[in-house]
């Protein structure tokens, strides 16, 4: 009976000259990607920093919003238009959001990072 897994060398999986290690096991072109981005706890707590949280977002980040303290401080309609407009700018992107726990929303800036829901 014949070998069923084997081993493949480095080289031929990731090219020449590229090790495991420097691309955390993904192949070349995504591990380029993957290193650009920065994950970032942002405290959401006004409306007003939707335009701070667009930006960070252009600035290839994925942001965690806390959203406790706007939770207990705005009308949930005002809370629900400020959401709309981040849904909105993130389809427009690429990005994509979800919902973790009872405070907490994940923001993705582009389609190379997705969230499952």
């Amino acid at each position: 009976m014949g070998k069923l897994f084997g081993r493949k060398d480095d080289s031929v999986l990731l090219g020449a000259g590229t090790a495991p290690a420097k691309t955390m096991g993904f192949s070349k072109e995504y591990s380029s990607l993957l290193h650009n981005f920065i994950i970032r706890k942002y405290d959401f707590s006004d409306l007003a920093q939707i335009k701070d949280i667009k930006k960070q977002l252009l600035g290839r980040r994925i942001l965690i919003l806390d959203a406790k303290e706007i939770l207990k401080n705005i009308d949930i309609s005002e809370l629900k238009r400020g959401i709309e407009d981040i849904k909105t700018f993130l389809r427009n992107n690429g990005g994509s959001m979800g919902r973790l726990g009872n405070q907490y929303l994940i923001l993705t800036p582009n389609a190379h990072i997705k969230i499952s829901n």
